[in-house]
């Protein structure tokens, strides 16, 4: 469970950081794009920090 956690977190953290590079350097948007990525490494961070935690726990 938790590498496939990981893979999806890695595959979404890709997707989400080109978005925000994208935003950047197409749209002019350097507001947008640093939320997006700031996102995008949440989004990396914490599912797997809670599955971390949850092994911990049981």
């Amino acid at each position: 469970m938790a590498i496939i956690v990981l893979l999806l977190s890695v595959w979404i953290f890709i997707r989400t950081l080109s978005y925000g590079i994208y935003e950047i350097k197409q749209n002019s948007n350097k507001f947008g794009g640093i939320v997006t990525i700031a996102f995008a490494i949440l989004s990396l961070i914490l599912p797997n920090l809670v599955i971390y935690i949850n092994g911990f726990a049981q």
